[in-house]
């Protein structure tokens, strides 16, 4: 019985897959190229697509939760409804994260990795979307300052790539750094999934024997004008900030 219990489990995981591939295709072939030509500009273009993306989000975590694949658990987003200009900071643990987080905001840029933008088929979505390419560059990161300054949120995982099971959250000084320069608030959103499913080191088949419980947490907003104020200087407050973004997002505090 377990075996076919498995089996039976796998079978449904491949088709969320299917599911989650074929709902890209129509997102960047059919919905976007119908949203985008009702829009008046660039910036409707950008919000429209984002909603899109936001709402095929939704239903993907509605038929994971459907099937029976993970049971999902958000706690604390409507704090987010009121932010403007914030940086939303997420640890990384799973394939997913970004799906779920996405899932609660109809309006939100992201910076993504490099390597998507080389994906002509993913390129096409993110693209509409004004999504960032996560590049060290002078040129990015007046970008990102100008999408902050003009009230937008943005996404990123500062761990540059998923959380290893057991080991420490080491976050890259990027995050900070940014956050310094552009004095945008931080928002935190702590991710939890117990048991380990989807992360760096398992194949999507590799299912563990109970339904995994996938918590999403907004823990705390942070002011990095505050370690300005007390370091003194830009290197030194961004130093103190990230070991203190580690420490929250390892639950420390």
């Amino acid at each position: 019985m377990n075996f076919l219990r498995e089996i039976w489990r796998v079978g449904l995981t491949a088709l969320f897959f299917v599911f989650f591939a074929l709902g890209g295709v129509i997102l960047a072939y059919v919905v976007l190229p119908v949203f985008l030509f009702l829009s008046r500009n660039q910036e409707a273009e950008k919000y429209k697509a984002q909603y899109a993306i936001h709402q095929m989000f939704r239903f993907m975590i509605y038929m994971l939760q459907s099937l029976g694949l993970i049971n999902f658990t958000f706690k604390n987003f409507e704090q987010l409804k009121e932010d403007q200009g914030c940086l939303f900071i997420a640890n990384h643990p799973t394939l997913i994260d970004y799906v779920a987080i996405i899932s609660k905001l109809p309006r939100c840029d992201n910076l993504v990795k490099e390597s998507l933008w080389k994906n002509r088929f993913i390129k096409r979505i993110i693209s509409k979307a004004d999504y960032i390419p996560n590049q060290e560059s002078t040129t990015i990161i007046e970008r990102i300052k100008a999408t902050l300054n003009e009230g937008n949120n943005l996404l990123m995982f500062p761990e540059g790539t998923r959380t290893i099971p057991g080991e420490t959250i080491t976050l890259k000084r990027g995050a900070a750094q940014l956050a310094i320069r552009a004095n945008a608030p931080i928002r935190l959103i702590h991710i939890s999934c117990k048991p380990p499913f989807l992360t760096k080191q398992t194949k999507w088949y590799q299912l563990p024997f109970e339904k995994p419980q996938f918590t999403l947490r907004v823990v705390e907003r942070i002011e990095p004008g505050d370690y300005l104020i007390k370091t003194g200087f830009p290197s030194l407050a961004a130093r103190e900030l990230t070991r203190d973004l580690e420490k929250h997002l390892r639950g420390e505090n």
